[in-house]
């Protein structure tokens, strides 16, 4: 796994991050909530735009370390739709530095007020390519493999698709609970 594989030659890195998030106090979270994959029925409020930049650092067997980034513009547009673009890039030592792709999301909610359970539309469209290695995307990502290999030949692969969701969340007695039900179609065309 890609994690092992950073942190074994230095173990000392795991004591400093599980001490870094155990003394992180709980107010400092976002608004999104401590989630890795799911979404929550959360809107950006209307006329708000938020900046956040997601980086990643890596060094798989064999192959240079690498920086991903994922700069992140999130609006909200109206209170039933936020909107956000992603825009991706990547450095690996001796290899350079390059843009990998954009991602284009919408979440729309369904109803306009809170419900015990509060549905939200979400449609992302990615237009990446093989060197991306901002790890946003768990589907598609089958290890050290898929950060490898020279940037000048990664780049030529392309990657496009479109990605559906139907978010449910609902908030009890201080629990968030969100499911996501989650559909994807590559969109690449084959020569």
């Amino acid at each position: 796994m890609l994690l092992k594989s950073v942190f074994k030659p230095y173990p000392w890195r795991v004591v400093v991050m599980i001490a870094a998030f155990g003394l992180c106090p709980s107010n400092v979270l976002a608004g999104e909530g401590p989630f890795f994959v799911t979404y929550t029925h959360q809107m950006e409020e209307p006329g708000n735009l938020e900046l956040t930049i997601k980086n990643v650092t890596g060094r798989p067997s064999d192959a240079n370390r690498f920086l991903g980034s994922a700069l992140e513009f999130e609006y909200g547009i109206k209170g039933w739709w936020t909107t956000e673009i992603y825009l991706d890039g990547q450095t690996t030592g001796g290899d350079g530095s390059l843009f990998s792709g954009y991602r284009w999301e919408n979440r729309f909610r369904v109803l306009p007020r809170e419900h015990w359970i509060n549905p939200v539309l979400y449609v992302e469209f990615e237009n990446i390519n093989g060197a991306d290695k901002s790890l946003l995307e768990v589907v598609d990502n089958d290890g050290e493999g898929d950060l490898t290999g020279l940037n000048s030949e990664n780049q030529l692969e392309k990657k496009r698709e479109i990605e559906a969701k139907l978010i449910l969340g609902s908030y009890f007695k201080g629990w968030t609970f969100a499911e996501n039900f989650i559909a994807e179609k590559n969109i690449t065309a084959t020569d």
